[in-house]
C-alpha cells in the first residue's frame, strides 16, 4: 500500500496518533512542492482532513488550517470558518484577495486558487481563454463573475441544451438591471442597457442582425470536436466560426477533462489553454463484483437485485447512470416495486411532490413514475418533457424530496447536479455496442461529491475501470482535417480554406451562389437539400400541389415532405423509430385538436390498449416521439423545406406555399404567439394555456410576462399545485 493510501485510510478510520498529525503535515508540504500528481494527492489528503476535522487534535488545528490555505482552498476557509482555527494575517489577506468583486450573493463568494487564476486572466488580460477542469472545479461560477462585472456590452453564452441555458438564465436573472436577457431569435437587443444572449448553436445561426458580440462563452466546448461525432458538431462549428471570424469576439471556452486542443486554433486566436486537475472534492471509486467476477448484463435479475441491495445501504443521495430512457425507467420502477415489497418503511410523500397529481391528471395514474416519486426516486432523461426534467432536478437538488436519481447521458452533458454517490450501472449509451469512453467515464465519476455539501463522493462501478486516455479536442473549422463536411466548409471564409482542391470544396463551388446561400441558411445537409431541390425540380408539375399550402398541410402534403426528408436528410446514426406515414397521421390528429398531447394518447392507446405492450414502455416511446420529432426534427425539416419550395417557386414565377404558421404551432405546442415566450421556461404547456386564457387579449407579447408578475394571484388561480410550483420557480 502506498504512503498516500495509508494516510487516507488512517484519516478515515481515525487511527492517526496525535504526533502522526505533525508527520502528516510534513508529508503534505513535501507533496505540495513536488510534481502535479503528488500535488493532487496532497490536496486530496487535505480534503479528507476537512471531512474528518473533528478528529484533528486541537493543538494541530491551526497548522492544518494554514495548510488548507496553502492549498488555495479559500472557499472552505470561509464556509468552515467557525470550526477552523484561522489565525494567520498573511493567509487572511490572501483569502481576501480571492474574494469575488462582482457576484451578487447573500454570502460572500471566494474563489479557490485555480479559479482565481482564471478569473484574473478573464478580467485583466485581452487574451482568449480555454479552460479544461474537473466537474467540481467551479468553471460556471466564473461565467457569473464575467457577467456581473458588466465589462462587456453584448455577451453571448452558447450551451448544448435548453435545460442548461434555462438553468443559467435562472442563475443570472438577478442581473436584469444591467442586462436584457435574450433567449429566442425573435427577441431584439436593446440600447437602453447591455444584452446577454443565452442561445443554442442553432439559434445563433438563425438569429438575424445579431449585434456585435464583445464576449463569447462556449460551455462544454469539447462538443465542437469532429472526433467525438456529436450529432450537432457541424452547427456548433459554424456558430463559433461566425462569432470568432465576423464578430472578432473575445472568448472563454470551458469543459471537463481535456488534455490538449488544436495548436492551429491556439495560434490563430491568441489562446491561453489552461488545463487543471484541481478540485475541492475527492472522487473515490469502488468496484461492485459477484465474488471475483463482474455482474453479467445477461443475468438481469441477479445484477438488478445487487443494485437494489447497494442502494438500500448507501447513505446520502445517489445518481444511477443507465444506458437509455427505457433502461433507466424500467430499472427505477423495478426498484420502487422492490422497496414496496420488502421491509422498507414506505413513506407516502405525495403531498410533497405536486408532480404526481399533474401526471395523474395529464397522463395517467397507470404510469409507474408516480410510484417512483412516492419512494423518493426520480428519473431524468432526454425523452421526458423539459418541465418534468427540471422539476425532478429541483426535487433532487433540494436534498429532501428525492434520494435517488436514475438518469441517462443527459446527466453528463445536459444538467448541473451531483450527489454523494454515483453508480455506473451500464457502460454504454443507447445500444450495447456504443460503449462510453474514458471521457464519459470521467464525467460520470465527477458527478460524485459536491463542494460545500460532500467533501468526498464515491463512484460504484459494475464494470472494470476505464483506463486513462488523453483527450484531444480538434477544432474542425480551423484544422480542416479531411474529410471536412460541406456544412462547415460552406460557412468558412474563403481566405481561411486550407485545401481548395478538395472534392468537397470543388462540389460546393459548382453550386450557383444563390442556391448555396439557400442551403447554408438551414444548417442541414447540403447534399440532402440539393437532392430534394433536384427531385422537386425534375417533376415540378406533380410536386407543386403538394408544396403549395398555407397554415396546415393535409395528410398527402405532410407525407410527401416527410418521405423526402427521411430519404435525404436523416443521418444513418439517427433515430428512426417511426415512419413518415405515421408521423403524417399524428400531425393530422394534432392539428385537429390543436395539441401535441394527442401524440401520447395515440401511442399509448395503440401500443398498450391494442397490442398489450407494457404501459411504461408505451409512455417512454410516445414521449421520445414528441421530444425527438415534434420538438426538434419536424420544425427543422419543414423550415428547410419551406425555404426550398419558396426558392423554386420564385424561380418559376408561381405562388409559393408558406409553412411558417404550421411550424410555429408544432414548435410551440399550439400556444399563442404572445404566450410562446413562456415555453423557454420550464413550465408545462397546460399551465401556459391556462395563464394565456387569464390574460386580457389586449396584452401584447412585449408586456405579457410583466402583466403576469403584476397580477400573479389572479393569473395563476386556475393552475394546479404543480403548475403553480413551476410558474413560481421560473417567472414569479
Amino acid at each position: 500500500m502506498s504512503q498516500y493510501l495509508e494516510y487516507v485510510n488512517k484519516i478515515k478510520n481515525n487511527s492517526l496518533e496525535r504526533d502522526d498529525y505533525f508527520v502528516l503535515a510534513k508529508y503534505i508540504n513535501y507533496m505540495l512542492s513536488d510534481n502535479e500528481d503528488n500535488q493532487i494527492k496532497a490536496r486530496e489528503i487535505v480534503v479528507y482532513i476537512l471531512e474528518y476535522w473533528n478528529n484533528v487534535p486541537n493543538n494541530y488545528r491551526q497548522l492544518y488550517t494554514d495548510i488548507i490555505a496553502q492549498c488555495g482552498f479559500y472557499p472552505y476557509l470561509e464556509k468552515d470558518k467557525d470550526k477552523l482555527d484561522f489565525n494567520n494575517l498573511r493567509m487572511e489577506i490572501q483569502k481576501e484577495l480571492h474574494k469575488s468583486e462582482f457576484i451578487k450573493s447573500d454570502t460572500q463568494i471566494y474563489f479557490h486558487e485555480a479559479q482565481n487564476e482564471v478569473k484574473e486572466l478573464l478580467l485583466n488580460t485581452e487574451r482568449n481563454i480555454v479552460v479544461s477542469a474537473p466537474t467540481s472545479f467551479g468553471k460556471s461560477l466564473l461565467i457569473e463573475e464575467i457577467v456581473a462585472s458588466a465589462k462587456y456590452n453584448n455577451i453571448l453564452i452558447i450551451q448544448p441544451t435548453l435545460a442548461l441555458l434555462n438553468e443559467t438564465r435562472n442563475n443570472l436573472r438577478k442581473y436584469d438591471d444591467i442586462y436584457q436577457i435574450i433567449v429566442r431569435v425573435s427577441d431584439k437587443p436593446t440600447n437602453e442597457k447591455r444584452n446577454l444572449f443565452l442561445l443554442t448553436a442553432e439559434r445563433v445561426m438563425e438569429y438575424k442582425d445579431l449585434p456585435r458580440i464583445d464576449f463569447f462563452i462556449l460551455d462544454e466546448f469539447y462538443k465542437i470536436s469532429q472526433k467525438r461525432a456529436d450529432e450537432r458538431y457541424e452547427i456548433l462549428n459554424n456558430a463559433c466560426s461566425k462569432i470568432l471570424n465576423f464578430h472578432k469576439s473575445r472568448f472563454y471556452f470551458l469543459g471537463p477533462n481535456i488534455d490538449t486542443i488544436s495548436q492551429d486554433f491556439i495560434e490563430k486566436y491568441n489562446v491561453i489553454f489552461k488545463r487543471y486537475k484541481y478540485s475541492l472534492v475527492v472522487n473515490e471509486e469502488q468496484e461492485i463484483k459477484n465474488g471475483n467476477k463482474y455482474y453479467s448484463d445477461r443475468k438481469k435479475d441477479i445484477k438488478e437485485l445487487k443494485l437494489f441491495n447497494v442502494l438500500e445501504n448507501l447513505d446520502g443521495q445517489t445518481i444511477i447512470y443507465c444506458s437509455s430512457p427505457e433502461k433507466a425507467t424500467d430499472t427505477a420502477i423495478s426498484f420502487a416495486k422492490y422497496l414496496e415489497n420488502t421491509n422498507y418503511k414506505f413513506q407516502n410523500t405525495e403531498h410533497n411532490v405536486p408532480l404526481i397529481s399533474w401526471i395523474c391528471d395529464n397522463f395517467s395514474y397507470k404510469w409507474d413514475v408516480i410510484l417512483c416519486l412516492k419512494h423518493k426516486i426520480g428519473l431524468h432523461n432526454g425523452a421526458f418533457p423539459k418541465h418534468i426534467n427540471a422539476a425532478i432536478m429541483d426535487y433532487f437538488n433540494n436534498g429532501v424530496t428525492l434520494k435517488y436519481l436514475f438518469c441517462t447521458s443527459t446527466i453528463i452533458e445536459g444538467v448541473n447536479t451531483s450527489a454523494k454517490n454515483v453508480i455506473l450501472y451500464n457502460d454504454w449509451r443507447g445500444k450495447t455496442n456504443n460503449k462510453i469512453d474514458y471521457f464519459d467515464y470521467k464525467n460520470i465519476k465527477g458527478r460524485s461529491g459536491r463542494m460545500f455539501k460532500h467533501y468526498t463522493g464515491v463512484l460504484y462501478n459494475f464494470y472494470p475501470s476505464i483506463k486513462e486516455k488523453d483527450m484531444s479536442v480538434d477544432i474542425p473549422f480551423v484544422d480542416q482535417e479531411n474529410p471536412l463536411c460541406k456544412e462547415i466548409l460552406a460557412q468558412t471564409p474563403e481566405e481561411d480554406i486550407k485545401d481548395k482542391g478538395s472534392k468537397e470544396y470543388k462540389e460546393l463551388m459548382q453550386l450557383p451562389d444563390d442556391e448555396l446561400e439557400l442551403y447554408k441558411s438551414t444548417g442541414l445537409s447540403i447534399d440532402g437539400q440539393k437532392s430534394i431541390y433536384d427531385y422537386i425540380n425534375s417533376d415540378f408539375i406533380t410536386a407543386y400541389p403538394l408544396l403549395q399550402w398555407y397554415n396546415f398541410p393535409n395528410f398527402d402534403q405532410a407525407e410527401f415532405i416527410l418521405n423526402l426528408c427521411f430519404k435525404h436528410l436523416l443521418k444513418k446514426s439517427e433515430t428512426q423509430n417511426v415512419s413518415p406515414r405515421k408521423l403524417a397521421t399524428i400531425i393530422q390528429k394534432c392539428n385537429n385538436v390543436r395539441s401535441l398531447s394527442t401524440i401520447i394518447k395515440n401511442e399509448v392507446s395503440y401500443y398498450h390498449d391494442t397490442l398489450n405492450k407494457d404501459y411504461n414502455w408505451a409512455m417512454i416511446h410516445a414521449l421520445q416521439i414528441q421530444r425527438h420529432w415534434f420538438d426538434y426534427k419536424i420544425p427543422k425539416w419543414f423550415g428547410a423545406f419551406n425555404e426550398i419550395q419558396k426558392f423554386i417557386c420564385s424561380k418559376k414565377g408561381v405562388p409559393a406555399g408558406d409553412y411558417s404558421y404550421f411550424i410555429s404551432m408544432i414548435e410551440n405546442d399550439y400556444v399563442s404567439e404572445r404566450a410562446s415566450l413562456l415555453l423557454e421556461f420550464d413550465i408545462p404547456t397546460t399551465a401556459i394555456k391556462k395563464i394565456d386564457s387569464s390574460v386580457p387579449q389586449g396584452i401584447s407579447s412585449a408586456t405579457f410576462i410583466k402583466y403576469i408578475k403584476q397580477n400573479s394571484e389572479f393569473v395563476t388561480q386556475k393552475l394546479s399545485a404543480y403548475e403553480k410550483e413551476r410558474t413560481q420557480k421560473e417567472i414569479l
